[in-house]
């Protein structure tokens, strides 16, 4: 399994770390959020067409990128599956009228995210998080490897038992130690929040990604995986 990293900064972060954006090939190749640019970025990356497009929730640095997918998906005479939960399929949709390319919506095909789903050999399982709008992480399993990818949430028993036991855990960092209040208050952790997850799951490694205003500052704990721009990890 490995992770590329496409983008790892929030809605209003420094533009130079993209947004939240992950690629995770196994036998298939699982493209995670789609924020502004991201086709460019994964292109610029040298991946390949995604066999699914998972988005986690309607929030513009989530999302805004589809179009771009669609449009391609027309162009090339492909299918995009994009899976997400109910709101964020008719947000897409939405998206997809509101930027004029409705003739494109027939190139996707939209799948519910919910309970387990199976592309190829790889496994996908969801649970809902504690953000302002329906959201969901994600575990992707195969050959024996797991990632967990949080999105946006404030501290979540619910992505803690998803993520136990699992490789990596790559969870959102938009505070720093000692802005937990404001951080939970929006539906977001910090870094202090995520490195306790962590451990509480189980997991091998954490993946700080989401950055916001601030550079990150992560306290001793768990081994850290600093994400990079097209940044390939192995596990």
């Amino acid at each position: 399994m490995e992770i590329y990293v496409i983008g790892y900064g929030g809605w209003i972060s420094n533009p130079h770390l993209g947004y939240t954006s992950l690629y995770v090939k196994t036998d298939v190749g699982i493209l995670i959020d789609a924020g502004e640019c991201t086709y460019a970025k994964m292109a610029a990356c040298g991946l390949p067409w995604p066999d699914a497009v998972f988005i986690s929730h309607r929030h513009g640095d989530h999302i805004l990128g589809l179009p771009t997918f669609m449009l391609m998906a027309r162009r090339l005479g492909r299918v995009l599956r994009v899976v997400a939960n109910r709101d964020a399929v008719e947000a897409s949709r939405a998206l997809a009228l509101a930027t004029g390319i409705e003739n494109a919506l027939q190139h996707v095909e939209f799948v519910e995210a919910r309970g387990a789903l199976k592309i190829g050999d790889t496994q996908l399982s969801f649970a809902p998080t504690s953000h302002p709008v329906e959201t969901l992480a994600v575990r992707i399993e195969h050959g024996g490897r797991c990632v967990v990818y949080s999105s946006d949430t404030a501290p979540s028993e619910g992505v803690v038992e998803l993520a136990r036991g699992c490789d990596l855990l790559i969870h959102e960092v938009s505070g720093n130690p000692g802005q937990e209040e404001e951080a939970h208050r929006v539906g977001h952790s910090t870094t202090a929040d995520a490195i306790e997850l962590a451990r509480r799951a189980g997991v091998k490694m954490l993946m700080p990604i989401h950055f916001y205003l601030e550079p990150p500052v992560v306290p001793p704990g768990v081994t850290v995986v600093i994400p990079a721009p097209c940044g390939r990890f192995t596990i």
